[in-house]
């Protein structure tokens, strides 16, 4: 069984684009939840993982910078790269919570940008390493109960927290390109 490493944490966008490019590509993986670009990066140029999953641009929020900031720490082969529909959700700890900052990764926080502007004026942005990890953080009391996450939708649901807003995305057509990586070592 192969090892494949992504971006975030388990329900993130971008464990649902290891699971869908393993099953494009016929791979029997166990899927290994690294957080970041740079932890998916150093774990295939270590052979810890035999692939990685990371997003490399979306359609509004442009380019995933931490990506190619991580694509510099050593050789890798871009095997494939793919692009996914992205839908946000905004939740929160208690539906009465005055909301004043709203967490997220920074790219969930730039294709949301202006619906979250509507919804929370004046709101402080808080960014996370992942979508995924800032329900969990909110969940846990790691955020502040005045603060409301952007995450999709299994993430808020799995975290016990109450939906406020479905399709928080700028534009309802909203992708991102995920790439599939390897260390040119293998």
């Amino acid at each position: 069984m192969k090892k494949i490493g992504y971006m975030g944490i388990p329900l993130s966008n971008s464990e649902k684009a290891a699971r869908v490019i393993a099953n494009k590509r016929n791979i029997e993986a166990e899927l290994i939840p690294l957080v970041s670009s740079e932890g998916v990066v150093k774990a295939l140029l270590s052979g810890s993982v035999d692939y990685g999953v990371v997003a490399v641009r979306n359609m509004v929020a442009g380019p995933v910078l931490e990506t190619e900031k991580a694509m510099k720490l050593g050789e890798l082969r871009n095997i494939e790269e793919f692009s996914m529909p992205i839908h946000h959700c905004v939740f929160v700890r208690r539906k009465e919570a005055r909301i004043s900052a709203v967490a997220s990764h920074v790219q969930a926080l730039g294709q949301t940008y202006r619906n979250v502007s509507q919804l929370f004026p004046g709101a402080d942005r808080l960014e996370v390493e992942d979508t995924a990890l800032a329900a969990e953080m909110l969940s846990d009391g790691r955020l502040p109960e005045d603060t409301a996450v952007i995450c999709g939708m299994a993430a808020g649901l799995h975290y016990g927290l109450v939906l406020l807003k479905e399709n928080v995305e700028d534009d309802p057509d909203n992708w991102t390109d995920f790439a599939l990586l390897e260390s040119v070592k293998c």
